[in-house]
C-alpha cells in the first residue's frame, strides 16, 4: 500500500509557496510524522517540520491534515491510505510560516506571559478537594499544540484570546491556591474580550487531550454571579 502526500512547501524568505507530491509505503503502524520523516530521510532533506517527544506530549508537530489540525505523532495513516486518496498536509492556520509545515508560534507564548500564565499564590500548606483536583487536572492537560487556537474562527478579532488563554484563565480562577481570582476575571473578560466566543465549539472538536476549551469559556462566563 502506498501513501500519498500533497505538502505545502512554503518558504517566506524567497516568497515562494506551492504543493509538492510524495509517494511513501506504507509501513504497520505508520504515523504521519513518521511519514514525514521518512520523507527527510530518502526523498527530500530539505522538508521543514517540527517534532520533539512523538509521544503527544509535547504538541510540537501539530499540522493541518486535510483541513483538521492534528498531532502528527498520534495520527495514523493507515485509514487514509486505505481511501487511496491524497492526503493534504499543511502548517497551522492563522500562525506565520516558518518554511514549510513549521511556523511561529510566539504571539501566543507572548499572550501568556502578559497573562502570568502561572498560580499567584501564598507560601502555606492548601488542600485541594478532589472534585477541584478533577477539574484542574482536565485544564491543566493543555500541551500548547495550539489546534484550537489555529481553528478557532474568532482569533482573527486581534484583541480576542482565543482558547488556550480561556483554558488557562479557567485553571487559575478553579484553583484555591491563587489569591487574585477577581483579577484572572477581569483578564478574560476585558484583556481576553471572553464574551465575543461564538460558541462554535470548533475547538473542543480538535483538542487532542480532551480539554474542552469551549466548555471552559461557557464556565468562566457563569463566574460573575460566584465572585
Amino acid at each position: 500500500m502506498i501513501l500519498r502526500l500533497s505538502i505545502r512547501r512554503e518558504d517566506p524568505q524567497n516568497g515562494t509557496c506551492t504543493y509538492q507530491s510524495f509517494e511513501i509505503p506504507y509501513e504497520e503502524g505508520m504515523t504521519f510524522l513518521t511519514a514525514l520523516q521518512r520523507i527527510k530521510e530518502y526523498q527530500d532533506e530539505t522538508l521543514t517540520f517540527r517534532h520533539f517527544c512523538r509521544a503527544g506530549i509535547c504538541g510540537t508537530c501539530t499540522i493541518y491534515i486535510n483541513g483538521f489540525p492534528k498531532l502528527a505523532c498520534k495520527e495514523q495513516v493507515l485509514p487514509y491510505v486505505l481511501l487511496e486518496r491524497e492526503v493534504i498536509l499543511e502548517p497551522l492556520k492563522g500562525f506565520k510560516v516558518i518554511r514549510d509545515l513549521a511556523v511561529e508560534n510566539e504571539k501566543v507564548i507572548r499572550r501568556i506571559k502578559e497573562i502570568h500564565g502561572w498560580i499567584k499564590g501564598t507560601a502555606g500548606e492548601c488542600r485541594i478537594p478532589p472534585d477541584i483536583s478533577k477539574k484542574l487536572e482536565n485544564a491543566a492537560d493543555c500541551i500548547l499544540c495550539f489546534a484550537c487556537q489555529s481553528y478557532c474562527p474568532q482569533v482573527l478579532e486581534e484583541r480576542y484570546a482565543g482558547p488556550l488563554i480561556f483554558a488557562k484563565l479557567y485553571r487559575f480562577l478553579e484553583d484555591p491556591r491563587e489569591v487574585n481570582r477577581e483579577e484572572r476575571l477581569m483578564q478574560a473578560i476585558e484583556y481576553g474580550n471572553l464574551y465575543h466566543c461564538l460558541s462554535c465549539n470548533k475547538c473542543n472538536h480538535v483538542c487532542p487531550k480532551e480539554v474542552q476549551p469551549a466548555t471552559l469559556i461557557r464556565e468562566l462566563m457563569t463566574y460573575n454571579r460566584h465572585l
